[in-house]
């Protein structure tokens, strides 16, 4: 009979069991990274809903204090395209009535031409100011203090400028359909991710057509209507992959989105900004 003892084996772990470790290590670190992310997605696009309905609400305040008129979506300066519209501008005369100076005073912050005026900038891309929304990705720097970025945009379809160079506001009583008419939609910064090859002027004017569309929030964004109320959609159920805005002909009953004043003009028609 063998007497001798056995030796245990040395204490630790063995190659396997430190692969299996660190597999589990990394497929736990993945899923709280998706449920980290998801959550701060959800928090944004929270934020987000309640910024442009707050911000809807002062367009109805300023429409029922102007005779419905509606407020500019950018300034009307000849020559001068909205993805050029910096502080000097914002601040022109011809900004008085846009809806990033009008809307802003109405919710009880400076407008954005004060806070060019002021030397403020910076005031733009504060958390608590009504057109600042969290998530976008705004520039980092000095390099966002160069002009106001917008991450919201009126809808651009509202107001086309005649043949004689007069540019329209037009009023509310106007829009036929307001509670499947846009009003004002997430808009996409140049460093914004894009969903579908036909988005393109992703250059943060203040205001945007359907192509502009941001969809920051897991691929969605927020759609603002004229009636106030807010829906998140996707860039597919705006856009087809051409590029051609979706008519109410080829959408799905009850969820029509308009983006004229008269449903029955086409959207696609008008010159692209």
């Amino acid at each position: 009979m063998d007497l001798r003892c056995k030796r245990k084996p040395a204490g630790g772990f063995t190659l396997l069991e430190l692969l299996v470790a660190v597999a589990i290590v990394i497929v736990l670190a993945g899923i709280t990274f998706q449920v980290t992310t998801s959550m701060v997605e959800n928090a944004n696009l929270t934020r987000a809903t309640q910024k442009i309905k707050d911000l809807g609400q002062a367009f109805v305040d300023y429409t029922s204090d102007h005779g419905g008129r509606l407020p500019l979506e950018n300034a009307d300066v000849p020559n001068i395209s909205a993805d050029s519209e910096d502080w000097t501008v914002a601040a022109s005369e011809e900004a008085e009535e846009a809806w990033y100076n009008v809307l802003p005073e109405r919710m009880g912050f400076p407008s954005v031409a004060e806070l060019g005026v002021d030397n403020a900038p910076s005031g733009f891309y504060d958390p608590a100011y009504p057109i600042f929304l969290q998530g976008a990705p705004y520039h980092s720097g000095d390099k966002k203090l160069e002009r106001p970025y917008f991450s919201v945009g009126m809808n651009s379809r509202l107001q086309r400028r005649r043949s004689d160079g007069y540019k329209d506001s037009g009023t509310l009583a106007s829009i036929q359909q307001p509670v499947n008419t846009v009003i004002f939609l997430e808009r996409g910064l140049p460093k914004d991710r894009q969903h579908s090859k036909a988005q393109r002027k992703f250059n943060g004017s203040p205001k945007a057509n359907p192509r502009a569309f941001a969809t920051r929030h897991n691929q969605k964004g927020v759609l603002l209507f004229v009636d106030g109320h807010t829906e998140v959609r996707k860039v597919t159920e705006l856009i087809k992959p051409s590029g051609e805005i979706i008519v109410p002909e080829d959408q799905e009953p009850g969820t029509s989105i308009i983006w004229t004043r008269d449903p029955d003009d086409d959207p696609n028609a008008a010159p692209e900004e």
